[in-house]
C-alpha cells in the first residue's frame, strides 16, 4: 500500500487518512503481490506476513492461492470466522454463554461438516463453564467440545441454544415473535421489520382495541404474521410463567411445547409447511434458499468490508454456486472469495472503478489488537480484560467495532475516534517493545529493535546504523521497504535527537519513534 505522493510519513500518521493508502487520480490500479497478500492475512488471520512470505510472493506471485490454503487451514481462521459472523449473530455483548453458537461455527469448519450442520446438529458445543451452567453433558473432559443439555430438549443446532434465546428472548404477552423474527433474520436475512406496511385509521384502532383479533382478521397484520406467528408457536418450550418466581430461565420445558394453543392458537410450521418440533423447523432452515444466501452474503460483506447491493448479484452468486458445489463447506466459500479478481484487485467493481468509491479497508479491534499483538508483543488489557475485543469497555466501539447492544454496525471508514485508539495504543505498544528489546538481559530475540543498543547513538558511523534500524523497523511493521530517497528515517532519525535531548534517555527516545512508525495507516488499513 503506498502513500500518496509528497505525503509524509509523519502526516499520514497523524492524520490517519483514507487518501494516504489510495493511489493518485486515474492511477487506481490492482492491488501488487505484497498488498494482495497482506490484505487476504490480515482477513482470514488477523495479521500481517512476515517478509519470507512478502518475499515469495513478490518473486512468484501464482502462490497467492496456497497462501489462501494454508491461512484457511491456520487455527486463527476459526476466531477470524467467529469474529466476522458476529456481525450477524450479534451475540458477542459480554453476557454469559455468548460463544455457544459461534463454537459452533468453528466446530463445523474444523471437522469440514456441511454449514447446514448449524441448524441440525443433533448436539451443542460447550466448554466446562458453560455446561455447569446451562447443564450440559459434555462428551470428554476440558475444552469446546460437544454436549447435550440434560433439560430433555430436542437437539437442532444454534435454534435449540439457551444463549441464543437468552439473547433474543420475547415478552410473555409477544406469543415468542420477537424469537421468530430473530430466527428469520439471523439465519434467513429476512426482518420482518424492515417489510412496508402501511395501516388505515380503522385497522389502527382496531389493533389498539384487540391486538389478537386484528393479527387473525386484518389483512395489514396478517402478511406478516401469517408465516411470523407459525414459526414463533416452535419456541414455547423456552417460554417461562412470568408470575413463577422459581422458574429457572435457563432451563427448555417439553410440558410448555403446546402453550401456543393458549396464546396465539396458531400450529406450529415453516411458511406453509406444518411441522411438528424443534427438529423440523432445523430442517426445514437448513432446506431453504435463503438460508446459503444468508450465510454467502454475511460471509462475504464481513470479509470485504462492502455493503451487497443489486451490482454484486453475479459476484455473490459465483461464491454461491462454490458454497453449494463443495456441499456447502466453509473454507471452499472462503477460497472462493478470497481467490476472486475482484478481491484480489485494488477496486471492488467497475461501479467502484467509476465512482471512484474507496477500496481502503479498516482494521476491526480484534485485528488491530492482533497485529500490534504481533509486531510487539504487547497487548492492551485493563484489570484483566482484553481492551480492544472486550463489549463491555467502550474501546471496542471507539475503534470502529461493535458491541451487539448499543453498536450494532462496524464502522468502515477511518474514523477521529479510531485515531486516538491507535495512538494511545501504539505508546503503550512502543514503550512495552523498547523496554524489551534494549533490556540488558532481554531473553530471546527482539521484536524491533534488533540492530541497536541503549549506548548507539545518532553520531558518525551510528547515524547509518540509526537509519538502517528505521528501516527495517518500517519494514516490519508496514510490510513495504522505504525508497532509497525516502526522507523518513533522517526524519525519524531527527525525531530520536529532539525526544533524547529532553532528559537524555535512549527509552524514551526509541520509545518517540517506534510510535511514529507504529502509528503508520498501515497498521490500521490494508
Amino acid at each position: 500500500m503506498t502513500r500518496l505522493p509528497g505525503i509524509s510519513l509523519g502526516l499520514c500518521a497523524a492524520l490517519a487518512l483514507a487518501a494516504c493508502a489510495q493511489p493518485a487520480e486515474g492511477l487506481l490500479t490492482p492491488l501488487d503481490a505484497r498488498a494482495q497478500l497482506i490484505r487476504v492475512k490480515v482477513d482470514l488471520l488477523g495479521v500481517h506476513p512476515d517478509e519470507v512470505e512478502l518475499v515469495a510472493i513478490e518473486e512468484e506471485p501464482e502462490l497467492y492461492p496456497l497462501f489462501v490454503d494454508r491461512y484457511l487451514d491456520d487455527e486463527r481462521f476459526l476466531e477470524r470466522f467467529r469474529e466476522v459472523y458476529d456481525t450477524r449473530l450479534l451475540m458477542r455483548n459480554g453476557m454469559d454463554g455468548a460463544e455457544e453458537p459461534l463454537r459452533l461455527l468453528s466446530h463445523i469448519i474444523e471437522n469440514d461438516l456441511p454449514f447446514s450442520e448449524f441448524v441440525t446438529a443433533d448436539y451443542t458445543i460447550a466448554n466446562e463453564g458453560l455446561a455447569a451452567m446451562y447443564g450440559i453433558t459434555l462428551a470428554g473432559d476440558a475444552g469446546w467440545q460437544a454436549g447435550w443439555y440434560e433439560d430433555g430438549r430436542p437437539h437442532s443446532g444454534v435454534i435449540t441454544m439457551t444463549s441464543l434465546w437468552q439473547r433474543y428472548p420475547s415478552a410473555g404477552m409477544n406469543a415468542n415473535r420477537h424469537r421468530a423474527n430473530a430466527l428469520s433474520r439471523l439465519l434467513l436475512c429476512d426482518d420482518y421489520l424492515d417489510r412496508p406496511i402501511a395501516f388505515s385509521r380503522n385497522a389502527v384502532d382496531q389493533i389498539a382495541l384487540s391486538p389478537e383479533e386484528s393479527i387473525r382478521s386484518s389483512a395489514d397484520c396478517t402478511s406478516c404474521h401469517s408465516t411470523l406467528d407459525p414459526l414463533a408457536a416452535h419456541f414455547y418450550g423456552f417460554y417461562s410463567y412470568e408470575e413463577d418466581d422459581f422458574a429457572d430461565p435457563l432451563l427448555y420445558r417439553p410440558e410448555n411445547e403446546e402453550l401456543w394453543r393458549d396464546y396465539a392458537d396458531v400450529a406450529p410450521a415453516y411458511y406453509g409447511q406444518p411441522t411438528s418440533s424443534l427438529v423440523d423447523l432445523g430442517q426445514q432452515v437448513a432446506q431453504d434458499p435463503r438460508f446459503v444466501d444468508c450465510a454467502v452474503k454475511t460471509v462475504w460483506e464481513g470479509f470485504t468490508q462492502r455493503s451487497y447491493e443489486d451490482a454484486d448479484w453475479t459476484e455473490i452468486q459465483t461464491h454461491r454456486s462454490a458454497f453449494m458445489d463443495s456441499g456447502l463447506r466453509v473454507r471452499e466459500l472462503m477460497a472462493s472469495i478470497a481467490n476472486s479478481n475482484e478481491y484480489r484487485a485494488g477496486y471492488a467493481t467497475e461501479r467502484a472503478l467509476s465512482e471512484r468509491l474507496s477500496t481502503v479497508r479498516v482494521v476491526s479491534p480484534a485485528q488491530l489488537a492482533s497485529i500490534v499483538e504481533q509486531l510487539t508483543g504487547y497487548r492492551w488489557s485493563f484489570g484483566g480484560e482484553d481492551g480492544l475485543t472486550n463489549p463491555n469497555g467502550g474501546l471496542i466501539t471507539l475503534a470502529g467495532g461493535i458491541d451487539a447492544d448499543s453498536v450494532t454496525q462496524p464502522t468502515r471508514a477511518p474514523s477521529v475516534s479510531l485515531l486516538l485508539v491507535h495512538e494511545r495504543l501504539a505508546q503503550a505498544a512502543a514503550a512495552y517493545v523498547v523496554a524489551n528489546d534494549l533490556a540488558s538481559d532481554r531473553e530471546g530475540e527482539a521484536k524491533l529493535l534488533g540492530a541497536v543498543t541503549r549506548d548507539d547513538r545518532p553520531e558518525g558511523e551510528g547515524v547509518a546504523l540509526f537509519e538502517a534500524q528505521v528501516r527495517h523497523l518500517y519494514l516490519v511493521v508496514t510490510g513495504y521497504p522505504l525508497p532509497e530517497d525516502s526522507t523518513d528515517p533522517a526524519a525519524l532519525v531527527d525525531l530520536w535527537k529532539q525526544v533524547y535531548s529532553v532528559d537524555a534517555s535512549a527509552n524514551a527516545a526509541w520509545t518517540g519513534v517506534v510510535t511514529a512508525v507504529l502509528r503508520d495507516p498501515a497498521v490500521i488499513t490494508y
